[in-house]
């Protein structure tokens, strides 16, 4: 191996980067949360070498190859070590304490020093980027929080977290803390929908209005009952299990139009339902045509079911697509919910997938105020109930109070769009428990 001049130098950039993690890797088990963030200013703000000469020297080095990105990953790194065990360790409040050295004034002074300078213009350009406001995901869990001139895209962070527990590229300690969040996050979500859901129809839900963890209001309640009472919904994991046991040994081609079956999309507008089951089926018949006389594989089905959800979410482009904007705007978005539980229901692995296109969706309509994006946010919150009740740990399980006739619940796909609001909550509760 021929070891050139740049190589070495790369070496050594790696190295000086690695001497910079080891040594917030030590402190931060060593020393107090304070010093630590001293220290993490000293270094990245300051550039002082009156404690830690060898760090600073290591920065030193990282700063001499001129590449803004190396630096960034070095800072965005650290960080990350911080709130990793800072999680872990349950100081997570210090979180907000290392967000706020970035508000520093000297950052947005000029320095006589030619490599402090680049270092302050390099911390601006940081501060002005999505790695920064990706950090500042981590502070919406802290108690506290609670600014009402944040992004309403911030209520579903567990979504844009995805972005960075899935990017192979972001730093390991990133990925890791991103990932524990966003559980965090799903978790207390499904524990509030519980507690809500277990709340409505007693006394006690009309002291506990705040303990609703979505923005549906009351009609949450409606969302979830019918959920539980469509027959088309109630065995949804049972219509999964049963639809992979009769795929087996079927053609590609074959297993398309089984697919098509199981999605069954149907919905009371006659013009819609056919306009959004021609699309499906030209979509999905022109995917991997060459395929057709294949035997269906997993691999095939998770790259349908892959096709079939950026069609009815978000394109590559990452734009809104025609089919996502019909069955958002032109439907309930229950409908468009329940397509996309049925897909996820083939395979948990599609999780992650499903994630990022719902994390575009919100990243692409965060542009707009709150009151613009109503059926989105609607759209979101539906998902998330649904997501709680066929793919969590938690059961739900509907009993009405009062008696009724067994002819009522015969609803078909058809009427979700008129029956999410019919059902009188009073006569219903709806119990819990771990699966």
């Amino acid at each position: 191996m021929f070891w050139t001049a740049d190589r070495i130098y790369s070496q050594g950039i790696e190295q000086a980067q690695q001497r910079i993690y080891e040594f917030f890797l030590d402190i931060v088990r060593r020393k107090s949360p304070e010093q630590v963030l001293v220290d993490f200013k000293n270094l990245f703000i300051d550039f002082s070498a009156s404690n830690n000469p060898e760090i600073t020297q290591a920065l030193d080095q990282v700063l001499t190859a001129y590449n803004e990105k190396e630096f960034f990953y070095t800072l965005k790194r650290c960080c990350y070590i911080l709130i990793n065990n800072w999680t872990v360790s349950n100081k997570r409040a210090c979180i907000q304490s290392l967000i706020d050295v970035f508000n520093h004034p000297s950052i947005h002074k000029k320095p006589n020093s030619l490599k402090l300078r680049t270092l302050r213009i390099w911390l601006q350009m940081f501060i002005s980027s999505e790695d920064f406001q990706s950090l500042q995901l981590f502070t919406l869990h802290l108690e506290g929080y609670g600014n009402h001139d944040q992004n309403w895209s911030n209520r579903f962070a567990s979504y844009l977290l995805a972005y960075q527990y899935i990017n192979p590229a972001s730093p390991q300690e990133q990925r890791q803390a991103a990932n524990l969040l966003a559980q965090k996050m799903k978790d207390k979500f499904k524990f509030d929908l519980a507690m809500y859901t277990a709340r409505i129809g007693t006394q006690s839900s009309l002291q506990n209005h705040s303990s609703n963890p979505t923005s549906l209001s009351n009609n949450v309640i409606n969302l979830v009952t019918l959920m539980l009472t469509k027959k088309s919904v109630l065995n949804c994991q049972q219509l999964a299990v049963n639809f992979l046991e009769n795929i087996e040994g079927l053609s590609y081609q074959e297993f398309k139009v089984s697919l098509l079956k199981y999605i069954d999309f149907s919905v009371a507008d006659a013009e819609i339902s056919e306009s959004v089951q021609t699309k499906l089926y030209d979509d999905l018949w022109e995917l991997k045509s060459n395929h057709h006389e294949y035997p269906v594989s997993t691999i095939l089905i998770l790259k349908t079911a892959k096709h079939l959800i950026s069609e009815i979410t978000i394109s590559d482009r990452e734009q809104p697509t025609e089919l996502f904007n019909i069955l958002l705007h032109h439907t309930n978005p229950i409908n468009l919910v329940m397509l996309l539980v049925k897909l996820l229901l083939l395979n948990e692995s599609i999780r992650p997938y499903l994630e990022l296109r719902v994390a575009s969706i919100i990243k692409y309509y965060s542009q707009y105020s709150e009151s613009k994006c109503k059926s989105v946010i609607a759209f979101i919150d539906m998902l998330n109930i649904a997501l709680a009740i066929y793919a969590g740990e938690t059961r739900y399980n509907l009993v009405r109070m009062t008696p009724y006739d067994l002819s009522n619940l015969q609803e078909s796909n058809t009427e979700s769009d008129s029956q999410i609001s019919s059902f009188d909550t009073s006569e219903y509760r709806i119990f819990s428990q771990t699966r």
